[in-house]
Formats: structure tokens, sequence, C-alpha cells
């Protein structure tokens, strides 16, 4: 589902914004044990996958502006994150624990969902490439 939201840079993101582009989403709060243990891994996936065009981007759920940064601060977050204030995205999004991951194809449609970080998500997010590739190849 299309989505409209506030970064902590003071820009808007939609899923228009990701579109073209493969994409991860992570839905998280401060408060969620397993997001803090997950973040580095998520901030190593952007590093590895970022000049191959994959977008990252964290939403915070229903947490105020300054509970965000203190969490993004705390968990040593590098990649982009939007503020769900009144999780309205989540909704549309089933999320129904945090973290939730989602990854998406450069087509906007949803290829993963669940509440870890697939172990083989490396081969996941290539697969997720190469279909790009293929896709939009003449």
């Amino acid at each position: 589902p299309e989505f409209h939201l506030q970064q902590m840079n003071g820009q808007t993101i939609s899923l228009k914004d990701l579109r073209g582009h493969p994409a991860v989403i992570i839905f998280w709060t401060s408060w969620c044990p397993v997001c803090r243990a997950e973040a580095p891994e998520f901030n190593r996936l952007m590093r590895r996958h970022r000049a191959s065009g994959i977008r990252v981007l964290g939403i915070n759920i229903q947490e105020s502006e300054k509970r965000t940064r203190a969490g993004i601060k705390e968990f040593g977050i590098r990649y982009p994150v939007a503020l769900d204030t009144d999780a309205s995205v989540a909704r549309r999004y089933q999320v129904t624990a945090t973290p939730t991951v989602i990854f998406i194809d450069a087509s906007g449609t949803i290829r993963y969902r669940d509440n870890r970080l697939p172990k083989n998500y490396d081969r996941r997010l290539e697969l997720l490439l190469t279909q790009d590739r293929h896709c939009s190849a003449p």
C-alpha cells in the first residue's frame, strides 16, 4: 500500500519514492529488544547493497520524534527512518509485532514479510536485483 511519511531529516517519503528499486522496510520501536539486536545487521545490509540500488527504510511506529531519535542513537541505526506516529501505515502493512521486515521488489510487490531478517537475505536481495534487471531489460 502507498504511504507518505515524514523522515527524521524532515523530508517526506512515499512508496512511490522507492519504486524502481528493491527495498527493505523495517517496522520497529525503541522498546523492542529484537529491533535493537537486528539494527547492526540492517546497517550491514544497507552498506553491502546500497551501491546495487536496494533502498532501506526504517519506519518507527507510534513513538514521538524525541523517543525515535533516542532509539536511533541507542541502536546505532545508520539507515533512513520515517515516523508512523498513528500506526496507520503499520496497519495497512498488517504489522502485528516488531520488528516486521518487508522486502519489496522494484514494482512495489511484497516478496518477503516476517518478524526477523532471513538468514539468506543476501541471496534473496540478489534475486530481487536479478529479477529487476531482467524485467527492465529491453
